[in-house]
């Protein structure tokens, strides 16, 4: 699995600052609205990076656990959370491994978002993951995440980008190269970072991330190898649209049995 590296952490809000997290946190409501069986009050975000789910939900009154493998990540989650006054009170946050560590209780709800499940990518890793997520959720509690279209991965294919990005009297370059092993289902993500202060070179990293995607039946089977049942698995930020080859993320609704 990849830990984000302190160069990275420190600008990932920047890199990230169009998403979405609050129509992404509308979303999660609308699936517990239409499926849950109770109204949750906790929740587990698995992958919760800098918090940007986590201190949303905070903020409309859950009282959430942030689990991040990176303390970088979480370093950062800390920072944002200071002096703010949430509904649900400031997250908890964890750093630890999706596949054991330990939350001390169980949750209403689990959420894994923007594709954080892909770091995952061995079977061996997801099913564990999954089991060990599935012993901290409550009977009847939905799991919501969200990941990498398998067919869309192959039918177009990911493209090299690169990007700039300013402020603070700094210019970050992020070069990101992908290459596919269709065998064993993985991109290995290059990420690269040049950060200038005017033209000289202050700071240089390169990170690789391996990233798993999924196909539709394989992941409705791994979900339920690991205690789950598949409610739906539709074109993300959508609940009712099917996936097709344009669909780059897919999101999987399911129910802890």
């Amino acid at each position: 699995m990849t830990v984000f590296k302190s160069h990275y952490a420190g600008q990932y809000d920047q890199f990230y600052s169009e998403k979405d997290y609050s129509g992404e946190c509308d979303l999660i409501e609308e699936a517990v609205q239409r499926y849950a069986a109770h109204v949750p009050t906790s929740v587990l975000d698995i992958g919760c990076g800098t918090g940007g789910h986590a201190i949303e939900l905070a903020g409309r009154g859950y009282r959430v656990t942030g689990v991040d493998l990176s303390q970088a990540m979480l370093d950062v989650a800390t920072f944002k959370c200071a002096g703010l006054s949430l509904a649900g009170g400031g997250p908890q946050w964890l750093c630890g491994d999706a596949r054991d560590f330990e939350s001390g209780h169980e949750h209403d709800l689990g959420v894994m978002m923007f594709a954080v499940i892909g770091y995952l990518a061995e079977n061996a890793d997801v099913l564990k993951s999954l089991r060990n997520i599935r012993r901290q959720l409550k009977r009847g509690a939905l799991f919501i995440c969200d990941f990498w279209y398998g067919p869309t991965v192959l039918t177009m294919g990911p493209s090299d980008r690169i990007r700039v990005f300013e402020g603070g009297g700094r210019k970050t370059i992020r070069s990101a190269s992908t290459k596919l092993d269709v065998f064993r289902h993985t991109a290995d993500v290059t990420i690269r970072l040049w950060t200038l202060a005017g033209d000289r070179l202050v700071g240089e990293s390169t990170e690789v991330h391996r990233l798993r995607y999924f196909f539709p039946q394989e992941f409705s089977m791994l979900l339920s190898m690991a205690g789950f049942r598949s409610i739906g698995i539709s074109a993300f930020p959508s609940i009712d649209a099917q996936p097709d080859t344009h669909t780059w993320n897919a999101l999987s609704i399911a129910v802890a049995d």
